[in-house]
């Protein structure tokens, strides 16, 4: 392991260490899977009597081979940074946050106003920050919640940073223990910490009799113009104007709903933070931003002085576009059920790509340099100087009602008009994932990116507790990925030359996600279909070829559980995420690509869907116990189940026959058994949601009476055009 320390001693890098037995491991792979393409040309296609079978089963292993290859770039050199924010300089720059929401009903009110209550209360300067929340649905009890949260933080703000305490959500820091954490757990601590928890309490009151009655109390309503104009107000004045119990001057906090109207497209989230771009400049002007969503609340107060760590850096922060945190998440089941902690990509891939330039951008999370995010191109003659950095709110008097006025004009549906936002500044429009889009635009732009993942996790969020909301998710970046890949901003065509290699597969690997369905299907598909007739795909048990295809399946599994370990899982989170990864292969990818080939068609187009933040009590309980919630007769079950129940009638068949004839006669169709046999090992719990589970979570009557007919109806067809 090799440790590098910048010349301001703002941060250290390391690299991995043990990389030569990876290497050892990544050889050894390639040579065999080199070795399984040559048995299938060479050996297995020329004398088949089904090579048509043969031949889309050898391009999906092809397939596989390369999509492993692109993802051995995040493993090739690990490189993890560490800041050194205690060496930071006293007087920092200015930050702009940015916070999105869109649905008060699947992002509930009193949810987006502790995300904003965490993030106030961040180590910096008060007088640095500002704060805005975008609305795009214009709800009054969005605003109402947020307004609540903008007299409680006169509070809440001081008690955390008087007696450092962590997290700085109330809710979570309430709900921790009894007292939370943090210094002087005195007398005076306890008198303090009882006032503000029954402040927060009348609070939540607040928020939730607003939101069971559908409208907010009148005395509010007076109170507030907001709730008469829907534009940007200001609820909270920087630069001395409002302060909080203790005197200290409070930051700056600004609603903006900007204008919809049928017809003008508002490119959704892209289009929500970009008009936050514009009120910020007016207001603040901020040299960085930082974007979180309404859902990830900050768990570390020092997150922000981390980012100015390389930011600040003499040696290399000048080249810095943004840094990354990692998407952590709450509320996971103790073996994450639905994979979607993202241990893979956030604790094992990303570290991967500080050797190539840096990460993506992950649309949260992301401290970005304004002058990158607003198109500037990096040059080597670019210096910034601290001093040029300090600009802000804190410089000048402002004249509140003024920039209430221009704010109004820069957030109408009409300001983009001929201007160069969505296409060179700003997030990028265009793509169901601006954020991926518009990181890889910066990187081509010469801008590098950091990954820095802090011990405390900097931000925690809320992630689908439910199959459906998991298999959407996932769809929606899926299409995106594509989206990319098919766009100008193909990596292999508009990287060529700007990006390094590393970094064009780590994006190919990604952008290619939806892909993945072709030989998942595949796999999923053929063997068992052939092993219903008896027709041998793979070499026998006895042929010494056996043994490269079973080596080539045992290692990979082999390989990506004992990361998962090494990334603190666990056995059964291995088994979980295994799950999750064929559901998403033969639904998520599959329907992607569909949306990607209507919408090229002119057909349709592909949409922004926000995944509910809600959930039942009944559904809560289900899965905290880790059953798997389906509940919903949706079009997405229907791929999944239709295999599943396809590769457990195919090898309840063939057990069967091996019963009854013995394992010599089933010699050239062991593998296929032990595949459709692990397929539907792995399947499980759609079984048990099938037929067993009488609860509102179990599979619907509809999806299971369409699977079962599709899966015999597979079988039939097949038998009438290989027989």
């Amino acid at each position: 392991m090799t440790t590098t320390t910048t010349s301001t001693h703002l941060f250290t890098t390391r690299s991995a260490p043990l990389r030569h037995l990876y290497k050892l491991y990544f050889f050894t792979f390639l040579s065999l899977t080199l070795s399984l393409i040559y048995y299938r040309f060479t050996h297995h296609l020329p004398y088949s009597h089904h090579p048509y079978l043969l031949l889309l089963l050898t391009l999906s292993e092809f397939h596989f081979s390369l999509t492993w290859l692109l993802q051995q770039a995040f493993r090739w050199s690990p490189t993890f940074h560490s800041p050194n924010p205690d060496r930071l300089p006293e007087d920092l720059p200015c930050v702009d946050v940015l916070v999105c929401t869109a649905d008060a009903a699947r992002e509930p009110p009193a949810m987006v106003a502790d995300t904003l209550l965490s993030l106030m209360a961040y180590e910096y300067g008060p007088e640095r920050l500002a704060f805005y929340l975008s609305d795009d649905g214009a709800s009054e009890l969005t605003f109402h919640a947020v307004a609540l949260a903008a007299e409680f933080a006169r509070r809440w703000v001081p008690f955390c940073r008087r007696f450092g305490v962590e997290p700085r959500a109330p809710k979570a820091y309430f709900a921790a223990e009894e007292g939370g954490g943090g210094r002087g757990e005195g007398v005076e601590f306890r008198k303090v910490w009882g006032e503000v928890k029954k402040l927060y309490e009348y609070m939540q009151e607040e928020i939730a009799y607003a939101g069971s009655t559908g409208t907010v109390p009148e005395e509010t309503r007076k109170t507030h113009k907001g709730f008469r104009e829907w534009d940007s107000k200001i609820l909270l004045k920087g630069n001395g104007r409002d302060r909080d119990v203790e005197g200290n001057p409070m930051p700056t906090l600004i609603y903006v709903s900007r204008e919809k109207r049928p017809g003008h497209p508002h490119h959704y989230k892209a289009g929500a933070l970009n008009a936050m771009n514009r009120v910020s400049a007016l207001v603040n002007n901020a040299p960085f931003v930082l974007n979180v969503d309404c859902d990830m609340y900050s768990n570390n107060s020092q997150a922000l002085r981390h980012a100015m760590c390389f930011f600040l850096d003499r040696e290399q922060g000048h080249r810095i576009g943004y840094v990354q945190f990692p998407q952590s998440f709450g509320g996971l089941t103790k073996n994450d059920l639905y994979a979607n902690g993202v241990k893979r990509i956030y604790e094992i891939e990303f570290f991967g790509t500080n050797a190539f330039n840096g990460p993506m951008y992950a649309g949260t999370g992301s401290v970005h340099r304004r002058e990158s995010l607003n198109g500037r191109k990096f040059t080597p003659d670019y210096r910034p100087m601290l001093e040029d950095m300090k600009q802000g709110i804190g410089s000048g008097n402002v004249n509140w009602d003024e920039l209430e006025a221009k704010a109004k004009v820069v957030t109408s549906c009409n300001y983009e008009m001929g201007k160069p936002w969505g296409k060179e500044m700003g997030l990028m429009y265009g793509c169901a994932v601006e954020d991926v889009f518009t990181g890889l635009v910066l990187h081509t732009r010469g801008w590098r990116s950091v990954y820095c993942s802090p011990e405390r996790e900097a931000y925690l969020g809320m992630a689908p507790a439910n199959v459906n909301d998991t298999l959407v998710q996932h769809k929606r970046w899926s299409t995106g990925l594509l989206q990319i890949f098919l766009s100008d901003y193909c990596p292999w065509t508009r990287g060529l030359g700007k990006l390094k290699m590393g970094q064009i597969m780590c994006y190919s690997f990604y952008t290619l996600w939806a892909l993945w369905c072709m030989p998942m299907l595949c796999y999923a598909l053929l063997p068992p279909l052939a092993l219903a007739l008896g027709i041998p795909l793979f070499p026998k048990a006895s042929d010494p070829w056996f043994a490269v295809f079973a080596f080539l399946g045992i290692a990979s599994h082999a390989f990506s559980l004992i990361e998962l370990i090494w990334a603190k899982g666990t056995i059964k989170m291995w088994w979980n995420e295994t799950r999750m990864w064929m559901m998403k292969g033969t639904s998520s990818y599959l329907f992607s690509i569909m949306v990607v080939v209507l919408k090229s068609l002119g057909i349709s187009e592909a949409g922004f869907e926000i995944t509910s933040k809600v959930i039942d009590e009944e559904a809560m309980k289900r899965y905290q116990r880790e059953v798997m919630e389906f509940g919903v007769a949706s079009p997405m079950f229907v791929p999944l189940t239709t295999l599943s129940l396809l590769n457990l009638y195919c090898f309840l068949i063939a057990i069967s026959k091996v019963v009854k004839e013995g394992l010599g006669v089933y010699d050239g169709l062991a593998l296929q058994i032990l595949i459709s046999g692990y397929i539907t090992l792995v399947s499980l719990p759609l079984y048990e949601a099938l037929f067993i589970r009488k609860d509102k979570g179990r599979m619907p009557t509809s999806v299971t009476v369409v699977s079962v007919a599709l899966a015999f109806s597979l079988l039939f067809l097949f038998r009438f055009l290989v027989l």
